[in-house]
């Protein structure tokens, strides 16, 4: 049964890929509301480029003269609204951790994603998606990873001020995507995702219960960019540890933000800074009461983006995020849990077809003791050192659809005196998006 699912989805997918006519080849549902081809709002999709930041902070208004408009009933909506979807399939995975007891060879559909998105009217539009996960692996689940409504109202010479309510990701109105939001699946699944962004014993950035409202907008002539905002910390389960959900006990917490957006010849440079601080007030699952802990986080980022050659066929892109963590009290009895890291990643591109990515990540934990892994059911708590580093080969016949092998080696060192663990993953990769 699975071999013809499998079967019958790659054949679908082959059929999209040769049959759909060129000009409309698996186009997302913002390009066709622009009228615009991908490389408008993405240096290489799903990265944003410097107007893709612009037309998100304008809250997705943006839309072309050509496309069909209701504008009757004092209605100004699109004719079709606009939907698309995702796919990524790893054809073949490669998994090898003598330590942990791990040697395995897998096929899997993993993820499916339906996205809604669109203008709604000038001032507002609208973020959603509905993600199924582990999709043949006989574990698959539903989600809502982000849900979002914005509106902006612009202040003339493009600059543009903006709120954002959302369920979901944490920051998810930053278009920098500069926490729990970076999108690094142009390279790799997990392994790619800053660990700095990812770790903690109290908070997850990429909780699904997330709720929040961001104050956002672009200033001198889009080149500053500024947020403020108030944010109810995610499940405490997704920080792991036995924490039960209590999310909507939890007090609202802060987050700034701030960043240079400087537009280059033929590229664009950032740089900027968040903090991130408040309080969470997990749960065990032994029903104990619920107590208070701290949470304080802040982050620095800087990115490039730069083409080349007579054609602009040569597209080089850098960028680095450093970030520190602090959870105090963060199993009820004072507990201080601090961690810095880094994660920094270069790629090369030629025609945007071809490319070659190299990605670094690490992160340093400080204040791990024996209770860490106390807990019933938890294992590998104890970790004080792990970094990766990922290499990559990407074929993107257009630039919503993505052939790539990648490699990733993952060591991990612990504070309790188990022998350092290595992790080896080899996976090809297919990804599209209509």
């Amino acid at each position: 049964m699975l071999k013809k699912f499998l079967f019958a989805v790659l054949a679908a997918l082959f059929c999209l890929s040769v049959f759909l006519p060129g000009e409309s080849q698996a186009v997302p549902s913002f390009a066709r509301q622009l009228q615009k081809p991908c490389t408008a709002c993405h240096t290489i999709w799903p990265e944003l480029n410097q107007y893709g930041r612009q037309f998100k902070v304008k809250a997705y208004t943006d839309v072309s003269q050509e496309w069909q408009m209701i504008n009757k009933d004092r209605l100004n909506l699109l004719y079709i609204f606009p939907v698309s979807a995702r796919v990524i399939f790893y054809p073949y995975t490669r998994e090898l951790n003598t330590v942990a007891g791990i040697n395995t060879n897998s096929t899997e559909l993993s993820t499916v994603d339906l996205f809604i998105a669109s203008r709604v009217f000038d001032y507002a539009g609208v973020f959603g998606n509905i993600e199924a996960t582990n999709v043949t692996s006989g574990a698959m689940a539903f989600d809502i990873p982000t849900l979002k409504a914005a509106a902006q109202y612009p202040l003339g010479e493009g600059n543009t001020i903006g709120l954002v309510v959302f369920k979901g990701l944490s920051t998810a109105a930053d278009p920098f995507n500069s926490l729990g939001g970076i999108d690094r699946s142009l390279i790799f699944d997990a392994e790619s995702v800053p660990w700095i962004l990812s770790k903690g014993w109290t908070f997850s950035y990429w909780s699904g219960g997330n709720v929040g409202v961001v104050a956002h907008g672009y200033f001198i002539g889009n080149r500053l960019y500024a947020a403020a905002g108030a944010e109810r910390g995610g499940n405490s389960s997704d920080a792991g540890f036995g924490f039960d959900n209590n999310n909507n006990s939890d007090p609202f917490d802060g987050y700034f933000r701030v960043a240079w957006d400087q537009k280059l010849e033929n590229g664009a440079v950032t740089f900027g800074g968040a903090w991130y601080t408040g309080k969470q007030r997990p749960q065990d699952s032994s029903g104990a009461p619920l107590f208070e802990s701290s949470v304080n986080r802040g982050y620095a980022d800087v990115s490039l983006e730069q083409t080349f050659g007579e054609d602009q066929d040569h597209l080089v892109q850098a960028r680095a995020i450093y970030g520190y963590g602090k959870e105090t009290n963060a199993f009820g009895g004072g507990e201080k849990r601090k961690f810095d890291g880094f994660d920094a990643e270069a790629s090369y591109f030629f025609d945007r077809t071809i490319g070659l990515v190299a990605d670094y990540n690490m992160i340093n934990i400080q204040g791990v003791t024996s209770e860490d892994i106390s807990i019933p059911g938890v294992s590998g708590t104890d970790e004080k050192r792990k970094n990766t580093w990922v290499a990559g080969i990407s074929y993107l016949p257009w630039l919503n659809t993505k052939a790539a092998i990648q490699y990733a080696h993952t060591k991990t060192k612990f504070a309790l005196g188990e022998p350092d663990q290595t992790d080896k993953t080899f996976r090809i990769v297919f990804d599209i998006l209509f």
